[in-house]
């Protein structure tokens, strides 16, 4: 399966990677027994050398912020839990510029081409993938009274644009999208009460259009949920107003404790399970199909047709029946191997997440 992440630069999607590592990187060390590791060829050097990539993102390690994504990256990783393998997905982290290249191809240093061809592959990425992340920092969102320009600003505006043609493109299809408000511990303490209710509230306003998305599309499933790679009081930001109509302020953060990072988890398990869960019930739908094709095609088998089929030396109805009930039986066996996982998963999620109706 595949999970895509799409925010501006800047929103906090490089960091989201730290704070999954940080979680999630190390077998065994959370309560839910979930843990994820980079997917390599079954060869321990190389295999070695995959997770060192990966722990690359380490804030504990450097304590301090890994660098932005300047081009767009796909990570293999395999989900475990308790040891066991639960399913393979593929993580793709977009460089952020790539949002504001779709609407103004004047403000960037690569040529129009180039900045295209990216475009180009971002959608079909999107085209691919079981579920998106709609990554927007929560500090923007907070930072700015008038709503259309938090829109602006947080990158929403660009996000909608793309998921109102995707709807349009393709009405019918499945889509699991998070909303994930990175940086929630920046923000002030008015935002945070009641599990961060007031700053869910916020990014729903902000989010509207995903919102309105999602009802007009009965098999999209989303979420929001908010996000800190480092959690609370771990990290000093200063801000400065700056008289730049354009970038209205600078921030700087400083990690000042040791990151322990919130509902990092919840984000990738709701992506995770609810993909799941679809497949199942696709799964589910498929079996009952073929039951009933073979229940038709049973009907015509008989001695006539079997007299037939050896004529016009073609499979007859009983022979067609067995290759679709043993095609069935594989289905069942697919199903059995995530079926387990799949409450573990959303459980863990819907802790945290709120879901949107």
């Amino acid at each position: 399966m595949k999970v895509t992440m799409v925010g501006i630069s800047g929103s906090g999607k490089t960091a989201y990677m730290s704070a999954l590592y940080e979680t999630l990187g190390d077998a065994g060390q959370n309560e839910a027994g979930f843990y994820i590791a980079p997917r390599s060829v079954q060869q321990f050097d190389k295999a070695i050398l995959s997770v060192g990539d990966f722990s690359r993102f380490s804030l504990a390690d450097k304590l301090k912020w890994p660098d932005g994504t300047q081009q767009t990256t796909v990570w293999p990783f395999t989900v475990y839990h308790n040891s066991r393998p639960v399913t393979y997905f593929d993580w793709i982290d977009y460089r952020g510029g790539i949002l504001t290249e779709i609407t103004d191809t004047t403000d960037t240093q690569e040529s129009p081409d180039m900045v295209r061809s990216e475009i180009t592959d971002l959608a079909s990425h999107i085209e691919l993938s079981n579920a998106v992340i709609l990554v927007a920092d929560a500090f923007v969102l907070t930072y700015y009274p008038n709503i259309k320009e938090a829109r602006h600003r947080s990158g929403a505006r660009r996000i909608h644009e793309i998921f109102t043609t995707y709807s349009r493109i393709y009405p019918n299809r499945n889509l699991i999208f998070v909303i994930m408000l990175t940086k929630a511990d920046t923000v002030d303490a008015r935002w945070k009460t009641d599990n961060y209710a007031p700053l869910i509230e916020r990014g729903l306003e902000v989010f509207n259009q995903m919102v309105s998305l999602q009802k007009q599309n009965p098999s999209w499933e989303g979420c929001i949920v908010p996000v800190s790679a480092v959690g609370e009081g771990n990290v000093h930001r200063s801000v400065t107003p700056t008289e730049d109509v354009k970038h209205p302020f600078r921030s700087e953060d400083k990690i000042v404790g040791f990151p322990q990072p919130v509902n990092a988890e919840h984000v990738l398990f709701y992506c995770l399970g609810q993909t799941l869960k679809q497949m199942r019930e696709e799964a589910s739908k498929s079996i009952r199909q073929r039951e009933k094709e073979l229940s038709e095609i049973l009907k015509k088998a008989g001695l006539v047709n079997k007299i037939w089929s050896l004529i016009m030396r073609k499979p007859d109805a009983e022979s067609i029946a067995r290759a679709i009930l043993e095609e069935k039986n594989k289905d069942y066996e697919i199903l059995s191997q995530f079926e387990t996982h799949i409450e573990p998963l959303l459980g863990k999620a819907m802790e945290r997440v709120r879901q949107i109706k």
